[in-house]
């Protein structure tokens, strides 16, 4: 091999030489036009669809007022005015499904989409079952994720564990996700038909998803075909929550505790987060997110929007364990007495 030959070879095995760096993502340029065109595209479709008319027509003459202004004549590309749109909204709309979303790529090509993230190795969010003694059994859930057989299957194994406990005690302080479905579910293993003596319904309605209009657009209902030993609608019941604690399972612990008390709550208040949100594109790298549903329960008639679930026992989220357990022998003790 000649000199240069194997200098050449040198440099093709060096670290970093001869690869491609990626290419910085996409940050679209927006000139005048484009930008009175999205902002005013935005607002038009927030007067028409958000959940809250009155809000979303406050937040929507902001925006125009802002434009007329120039409060915008400044940002010149996709992921800054959507930053700044978003801050403009949400100090009118407080809630997680109402902003400006800047993607880096482009919309418009399929090729560019990113592949959808592999779904965790997590069993589904169901994650944990302990017993802590005096029969008392413990749930861990960090994640309702969405309804299929596999996740039918693994619910009706994760909750067959606790079916013999005297008290359950439920830990949502980490959970998130939004399978509304999976939360009707995992109720169905916890609630019985109370409201009469003589008739029983098999299926419970637990709250619905409304428009501006009041339609339901999604019901959710209790499940009477389930796979598994069911704990029961009469033993003790205790769900753990915090300010982490947001959507789907916000609308598990609001369900159980609105119907006539069935669970405890323990904890410190929810996310707040009882809305679902849609989006359409505006640009190339530009999606407009707009919350077009709210929860409605079928007890109280009413959600948990911004303040969030209300404990009944309020604690410190790293004391609520502790606090639930105290609360579960007491209960078991009680249960016990009034058999």
């Amino acid at each position: 091999m000649s000199r240069n030959a194997w200098f050449a070879a040198l440099l093709m095995l060096s670290p970093g030489v001869g690869a491609q760096t990626p290419p910085p993502p996409l940050d679209e340029a927006l000139d005048a036009p484009a930008r009175a065109h999205i902002v005013g595209e935005y607002a038009r479709r927030l007067t028409g669809q958000h959940v809250d008319a009155a809000r979303a027509k406050q937040a929507a003459d902001e925006l125009r007022r802002r434009l007329a202004h120039g409060a915008y004549d400044e940002l010149r590309t996709a992921r800054s005015l959507a930053a700044q749109v978003t801050r403009d909204v949400q100090a009118i709309i407080p809630d997680r499904h109402t902003y400006l979303e800047y993607v880096p790529y482009d919309l418009s090509d399929e090729r560019q989409r990113p592949a959808a993230p592999p779904a965790p190795a997590d069993n589904y969010g169901l994650r944990k079952y302990q017993q802590l003694g005096a029969n008392i059994g413990y749930l861990q859930i960090t994640r309702f994720g969405p309804l299929h057989r596999a996740s039918l299957e693994a619910a009706g194994r994760f909750m067959a564990q606790a079916a013999d406990d005297d008290a359950l005690i439920i830990d949502l302080r980490e959970a998130g996700g939004d399978g509304e479905a999976m939360a009707a579910l995992l109720s169905s293993y916890l609630l019985d038909d109370k409201r009469s003596y003589v008739f029983k319904d098999k299926r419970l309605h637990l709250h619905d998803q409304v428009d501006r209009d009041g339609r339901a657009l999604q019901e959710y209902w209790t499940d009477d075909d389930l796979r598994g030993a069911r704990f029961g609608g009469d033993k003790p019941l205790f769900v753990l929550i915090s300010e982490r604690t947001s959507g789907a399972a916000e609308a598990f612990a609001y369900d159980l505790q609105q119907y006539q008390g069935r669970a405890v709550v323990v904890g410190a208040p929810s996310a707040g987060d009882a809305v679902v949100g849609a989006s359409q594109p505006l640009s190339r790298q530009l999606r407009g997110v707009i919350a077009v549903t709210r929860a409605v329960n079928t007890s109280s008639r009413a959600n948990w929007q911004t303040v969030g679930v209300q404990p009944d026992r309020m604690v410190r989220p790293a004391d609520a364990l502790d606090s639930a357990t105290a609360l579960a022998r007491q209960a078991i003790h009680t249960h016990a007495l009034t058999r």
